[in-house]
């Protein structure tokens, strides 16, 4: 159950990771749009610079893709929490997320004490 949201403030998230939701694949599109332009295009290369320049230009495409298709998967959970009556609520821990947080990234699972712990966990599997 969403707790200490009203009914407007968790449509205004909602209208707010959709208006989000909607940004992201419109990005995702252009980046895709983008990588069949220069793959489609055979990249003279005339030295290994050039050959790295372009892989590196092929990474961060990728490594692009990767990072919206993650911000997507977040807003779409989010979506679902709100649905099943739990957005507001940390995903760990059951308590209440601060409003400010969820102001400041409307997709947050965790609450601030749970989500440090769970990079902090993170950090140390890396």
């Amino acid at each position: 159950m969403t707790v200490n949201l009203t009914l407007s403030e968790v449509a205004a998230f909602k209208k707010e990771l959709l208006r989000l939701l909607e940004q992201l694949r419109a990005e995702v599109d252009e980046d895709l749009e983008q990588q069949a332009n220069i793959s489609g295009q055979v990249p003279e290369v005339h030295d290994s610079a050039e050959e790295a320049d372009a892989v590196v230009d092929f990474m961060l495409q990728v490594e692009s893709l990767s990072r919206h298709s993650e911000e997507i998967a977040e807003c779409l959970s989010a979506l679902e929490r709100i649905e099943a009556g739990s957005f507001g609520l940390c995903t760990d821990c059951d308590e209440e997320i601060e409003l400010s947080r969820l102001k400041a990234c409307p997709t947050a699972a965790r609450c601030i004490r749970c989500q440090t712990r769970h990079e902090h966990a993170l950090q140390k599997s890396a």
